[in-house]
């Protein structure tokens, strides 16, 4: 008789893909833990308003008349921006402020700008009659202001809507994120509504740094350079979430955008965080719920290689709706990784040399060649087959396929682990620790 296999379910976009692992060689699925939504999720919102986190506050802050920017993320994050800044811009009438004088800015730093059903999409058709609603576009050095230099240096360009308004408040979801430890507080302006020329310096030069690096605050020198970037836009607030896996609220946190990160952090890692005892031969990752293109999946790709054996497998599935991206990060793959991949080392010489012109982007790759401590396939919708052949990726059209190739080449005595949320889940090998301040 053949052994037992378990099925196992990944999301893909919005699909899901099924696939079988030898159940003997199964050691987990990295599924986050269930948790259930706020009931009333407005209310929750205007709990998180009414009882603050430190000094700062909407009730304090908000003065009868004055013109209010909220900051948001974009298309590429889950968080339901729609429901969160409803609830805020009622009590801002409630406080005296006109709908008139509220503007929405959708901040996606490099991001391209959202088109019109992607903002529907994001923020409901009510609001979008309601308020004012735009896209940052840190391109577009029209739409920038400079306020200066931090202590490492990032000049600090600002978005001229952002910075006009008497009253600034970020909203968006806390997740780990590999350069800046945690996404939502600080970073939610910087990189969300910043220009290029600070996103290069912070999310490049200073975040190549080995000290930048996921799940960590303290001592990071990306988080710290953006926290000291968020000082020069003094008054600011923030409306932090934790969203469970179906992008559902579940907490809010309101203060200042350093407090209501931190607030919620540790809701985030008792949902998503796994300590492991030891790591897996074969690990296989949905980069859900960030999957729109290949600079996404990213962040899943340096995620799996902290708990995959070096020499071992990794397995990563997105559809990859935009395949590339934008012309800038298509233009940086194909002069980064071709002819052939260069080695970590001689990447980051190019970098410090200046060839490499998008050097915030570039870290990213800069991070998946450090973290290349095992082999790689992507499994990917099919119209992207071409150029990841001309990138040096394998693929597969199939998960299965791409196990099966897997363990075989790895031995009968190999083991998988399946991590279904890869871009937001936080693994950590059992001698990690989170690093706060």
């Amino acid at each position: 008789m053949g052994c037992k296999s378990t099925e196992v379910k990944l999301p893909y976009g919005s699909s899901e893909l099924r696939f079988d692992v030898p159940e003997e060689r199964l050691v987990g699925v990295l599924y986050p833990r269930e948790v259930k939504a706020a009931m009333d999720p407005y209310s929750a919102i205007v709990r998180a308003l009414q009882n603050p986190i430190g000094g700062s506050n909407l009730a304090t802050a908000a003065k009868k008349g004055c013109t209010v920017v909220i900051v948001t993320d974009d298309y590429t994050r889950p968080t339901p921006s729609g429901l969160i800044c409803e609830p805020i811009i009622d009590q801002l009438n409630a406080m005296g402020i006109d709908d008139s004088h509220v503007t929405i800015v959708a901040g996606g730093g490099l991001h391209r700008p959202m088109t019109d059903r992607e903002t529907r999409d994001k923020f409901g058709r009510r609001l979008v009659d309601r308020v004012r609603i735009i896209s940052h576009d840190a391109w577009d050095e029209s739409q920038v202001e400079y306020l200066g230099k931090t202590s490492r240096g990032t000049p600090v360009w600002v978005n001229k809507t952002v910075l006009e308004a008497d009253l600034r408040i970020s909203v968006g979801m806390i997740t780990a994120h590999f350069v800046s430890g945690y996404a939502a507080g600080p970073k939610t302006i910087f990189p969300g509504v910043s220009g290029y020329r600070t996103i290069f310096h912070n999310h490049g030069v200073v975040a190549a740094s080995t000290l930048a690096g996921i799940g960590i605050t303290n001592g990071n020198p990306c988080w710290e350079d953006m926290v000291e970037m968020v000082d020069f836009l003094d008054p600011i607030l923030a409306v932090n979430v934790v969203l469970n896996t179906r992008n559902e609220l579940v907490a809010a946190y309101h203060g200042d955008p350093v407090s209501a990160q931190k607030a919620g952090v540790d809701l985030y890692q008792r949902i998503y965080a796994f300590s492991l005892k030891e790591k897996a031969d074969v690990v296989i990752a949905s980069a859900n719920p960030m999957h729109s293109y290949l600079d996404q999946c990213l962040k899943t790709i340096v995620h799996t290689s902290m708990v995959v054996e070096d020499n071992g497998w990794r397995i990563v599935a997105s559809p990859c709706e935009e395949l590339l991206g934008p012309k800038f990060l298509r233009e940086l793959y194909y002069a980064s990784l071709t002819p052939a991949w260069p080695s970590a080392e001689e990447y980051a010489k190019r970098m410090q040399s200046g060839h490499v012109k998008d050097i915030a982007d570039a870290v990213g790759i800069l991070k998946f060649l450090q973290t290349n401590n095992s082999g790689l396939t992507l499994v990917c919708d099919p119209s992207f087959d071409q150029d990841l052949t001309n990138l040096g990726f394998l693929h597969k059209r199939r998960v299965q396929e791409a196990i099966d190739e897997a363990m075989a080449r790895l031995g009968p005595k190999s083991k998988a682990l399946v991590i279904p949320y890869g871009a937001i889940t936080h693994p950590l090998p059992e001698q990690d620790t989170v690093k706060q301040s």
